[in-house]
């Protein structure tokens, strides 16, 4: 008897421990289905918030500020952006204005948009911020992230599809009739420090330590020189090339023409500068401002060996006539995931400084398979590119675009002072569009990091 006795127990704690199981197996299968269903709920809420992001961006692209009545922020409201349900999911948007910075003759706001997508009755939301960036007023060319001034190009979207032009999502392209307010001769005299605003050759002798007079310099390669700098280099004439090169923690340019070849080697921001040419032993041990004025062309703009610039070079080239870059430009050994901002300015001016007409004002890529340019472009006449691949990591302002390869221009803003001095005035842009985050809200739960 005591065995069927223990027999009839363990079934019984058989039989308990089985339906344990089998009620836990249940409760799992249960909530196994109910996260799954929140997955796929998330997925649908997700592909209708990304919807809803996409919608405003190309609302965006498409919007004519300069159309908008002062101060422009009226745009963004629900009249213009209303609330809308697809698929049984409801969407709206929430506008917030960042207050007005004022800077440098134009002033800028941030407008954010907190786009929300929820099925009525739901617990659970999916919500993202873009941000985007109204400027107005006398904008400087460096805020430019790409604009074409050639009347065809009315609608931006289709002339630059056409011309085989692609860009970063964050910029919004400007097109037609805009153009940027350019004098060579102010230019010039801002990149060689001249005390005037109209350039004479007087001034000019004086500031390369030359014999006063006012006839022009014969053709050849100058030094612009103030106490302890040299605030550029100046060619007379074209230059057949330009080399750049970091290597050894210096920033070094070569000038070539005429069969000759003259070369500065400097750290940027610091003393101790070398200069080939004959007034080597009177600039040695001065500092850079990383300027190059051109009155002329460049046959070819270069990269000489594994990097054309340190990580901290900013320079800036100046020319009245045609750039030809032949290589790519790129920095030194990046950061992992580092961003490739502009270190050379590329301004071809399309106009003599000395007031003696228009001139050929293209900037041309004219090279074979993939490279990169870390530059930004300024183009008085158009910009031009061969077979080959481009990538622009600045923007590019220019009166046309004519491409057989591919241009990809990422628009990120330039440090340059003689793009600052650049304007379009009168003028008002969208710039800088970025989705900042997309996050899953319950209610009950946290209402996000922005704050909404």
């Amino acid at each position: 008897r005591g065995n069927v006795a223990l027999a009839l127990l363990f079934a019984a704690l058989l039989a308990a421990s089985g339906m344990a199981l089998l009620t836990r197996c249940g409760e799992h299968l249960r909530v196994a289905a109910a996260r799954c269903q929140r997955r796929l709920e998330a997925s649908a809420l997700e592909q209708a918030l990304l919807l809803g992001l996409h919608r405003y961006r190309e609302a965006l692209a498409a919007a004519e500020p300069m159309a908008w009545a002062e101060p422009g922020t009226a745009f963004f409201s629900a009249e213009a952006f209303p609330a809308w349900s697809e698929d049984g999911i409801a969407g709206r948007h929430e506008f917030r204005f960042r207050p007005w910075r004022e800077e440098d003759g134009f002033r800028r706001i941030r407008v954010e948009d907190l786009v929300r997508t929820r099925r009525p009755g739901g617990r659970l939301e999916l919500a993202g911020r873009a941000g985007v960036e109204l400027l107005a007023g006398d904008i400087p060319a460096n805020e430019v992230g790409l604009l074409v001034s050639d009347p065809q190009a009315a609608d931006a979207a289709s002339y630059l599809a056409g011309r085989g032009v692609t860009h970063a999502g964050s910029l919004l392209p400007l097109a037609s009739g805009l153009s940027v307010q350019a004098d060579p001769g102010r230019l010039l005299c801002a990149a060689l420090g001249l005390p005037v605003e109209m350039p004479d050759w007087a001034h000019i002798r004086e500031a390369f330590a030359l014999p006063a007079s006012s006839e022009p310099v014969p053709p050849g390669v100058y030094l612009a020189r103030s106490e302890g700098e040299v605030r550029a280099v100046y060619a007379e004439g074209d230059l057949e090339r330009l080399a750049f090169a970091a290597a050894g923690g210096r920033q070094k340019i070569a000038f070539e023409r005429g069969g000759r070849r003259l070369e500065m080697s400097y750290v940027p921001g610091e003393a101790g500068l070398s200069w080939s040419g004959g007034e080597g032993a009177d600039v040695a041990g001065c500092r850079f401002a990383g300027r190059i004025v051109v009155h002329g062309g460049v046959g070819s703009v270069e990269q000489e060996g594994a990097a054309a610039f340190l990580a901290g070079s900013r320079l800036e080239l100046l020319a009245s006539g045609r750039l030809v870059v032949t290589t790519g430009l790129e920095s030194e050994n990046l950061a992992l995931g580092a961003p490739r901002l502009p270190k050379l300015l590329l301004l071809a001016c399309g106009e003599d400084f000395f007031g003696g007409g228009k001139v050929n004002g293209d900037v041309a890529f004219a090279h074979d398979g993939e490279t990169t340019v870390e530059a930004q472009v300024i183009a008085g006449g158009s910009l031009f590119n061969g077979e080959g691949s481009v990538n622009i990591s600045g923007g590019v302002i220019a009166g046309n675009i004519a491409n057989r390869g591919q241009v990809r221009v990422e628009g990120a803003a330039g440090d340059f002072a003689l793009g600052r001095a650049l304007r379009l005035p009168g003028l008002r842009m969208l710039r800088g569009f970025c989705v900042d985050f997309i996050e899953e809200r319950s209610d009950g739960g946290p209402q996000g990091t922005d704050g909404h």
